[in-house]
C-alpha cells in the first residue's frame, strides 16, 4: 500500500490566508507522503485546463505525485440539476486527472434526486445513475484512469422520514453499478463514511466489495457521523481492517480524507508528521 494525502484541509493558514498547492504539497513531502489526492472544483471556470497545468507544475515542483482526484459533486447545489451539472463538469475533471497524471478518479454516484411525492424505486435510480456516469467510464478507458464509486451514507435529503434519498449508500447500490460496467469501473472504499452507514459492520461490508476494490479514503467517525477525523479518534476497527487489507493482498492507495481543519503555520508541519506517523502505523498492522 501506498500511503498518501488530501490536500483540501491544509491550504487554509486561517484568517484569510492561504497557502498555494506547491506549499501544501511540500510540506506534505517533507513529511514524508509521496503521494497526494487532489480535488477538481474548478472545472466550471472557463480556464479549468490551465488551473489543471499549473497545479501539475506545482505538484511536480514539489515532487509529489497525484495518485487520485476526487470529480466534483453537486447534491448539495440546492434547486439546480446535479446530474446536468455532473454531465458537463465530470469529463472536464477527467481531462484534469489526465493532465495531473492521476491513475484513479473518485466519485460520488448520488446525484439523483427524488421529485416531490416520488418513491425510491431502485431499478430506476440504477438507469439513471450508469446513463449520466457512462461517460466517465469511456474517458477512463481513454486516459488509462480507473473511475471509482465510493460508497456514502443515507442522508435522506428532501424526502420523508424511512424513505432512501442517496445512491451508494448502500454497498449493494456499489455492487450492481459496478457490474454494469464489467470491470471498467473500481471501488473507493471510504472507512468514515461506512462507520456512519454501518457502524460495527464496517469490515463486514468492505468484504462484499473487496475483489473490486481499487482506492480508498481513509478517516475515523463515531456517533453515525460523517466526521472525517484522524484515525484512532473515532470507533473505526483498524485493528481488524488493517489485516484485511493485506489478506487479500490489497496494495493501492491508502489515502487519508481529512476535512473541516486549517492549521497555523506553528502547527502545520508538526501535524503532517503525526499523521505520517498516523499512516504508517496503521500499514504496520498490515504487515
Amino acid at each position: 500500500m501506498k500511503l498518501g494525502i488530501n490536500l483540501v484541509c491544509f491550504g487554509n493558514a486561517r484568517q484569510g490566508v492561504y497557502r498555494t498547492q506547491e506549499d501544501v504539497a511540500r510540506l506534505c513531502r517533507e513529511a514524508g507522503f509521496e503521494c497526494v489526492d487532489c480535488h477538481i472544483n474548478f472545472t466550471e471556470k472557463p480556464d479549468y485546463l490551465d488551473i489543471a497545468h499549473n497545479l501539475r507544475r506545482q505538484y511536480d515542483a514539489a515532487q509529489v505525485k497525484v495518485h487520485q482526484i476526487h470529480l466534483p459533486l453537486f447534491r448539495f447545489r440546492k434547486d439546480e440539476d446535479g446530474i446536468k451539472l455532473f454531465s458537463e463538469n465530470a469529463p472536464r475533471a477527467m481531462e484534469c486527472a489526465d493532465i495531473l497524471g492521476a491513475k484513479f478518479a473518485v466519485a460520488h454516484v448520488d446525484e439523483y434526486r427524488l421529485s416531490p411525492g416520488e418513491e425510491w424505486n431502485f431499478d430506476r435510480v440504477l438507469e439513471t445513475t450508469a446513463d449520466y456516469f457512462s461517460p466517465v467510464a469511456t474517458l477512463g478507458k481513454k486516459y488509462g484512469i480507473l473511475p471509482c464509486i465510493e460508497n456514502l451514507y443515507e442522508d435522506h435529503l428532501n424526502v420523508p422520514a424511512g424513505c432512501r434519498s442517496r445512491f451508494s449508500a448502500e454497498t449493494e447500490d456499489l455492487l450492481a453499478l459496478a457490474d454494469l460496467f464489467k470491470g471498467d469501473v473500481g471501488i473507493c472504499w471510504d472507512f468514515g463514511h461506512a462507520q456512519t452507514a454501518f457502524g460495527s459492520d464496517n469490515l463486514v461490508e468492505l468484504r462484499k466489495v473487496s475483489h473490486l476494490l481499487a482506492t480508498t479514503h481513509v478517516h475515523d467517525s463515531h456517533s453515525q457521523k460523517d466526521l472525517h477525523l484522524i484515525p484512532f479518534y473515532g470507533n473505526v476497527d483498524w485493528e481488524n481492517i488493517m489485516p484485511y487489507l493485506k489478506s487479500i493482498n490489497y496494495d493501492g492507495p491508502f489515502s487519508f480524507e481529512l476535512l473541516r481543519a486549517s492549521f497555523p503555520d506553528a502547527l502545520i508541519k508538526e501535524t503532517l508528521r503525526y499523521l505520517h506517523t498516523v499512516g504508517t502505523t496503521l500499514l504496520d498492522m498490515a504487515k
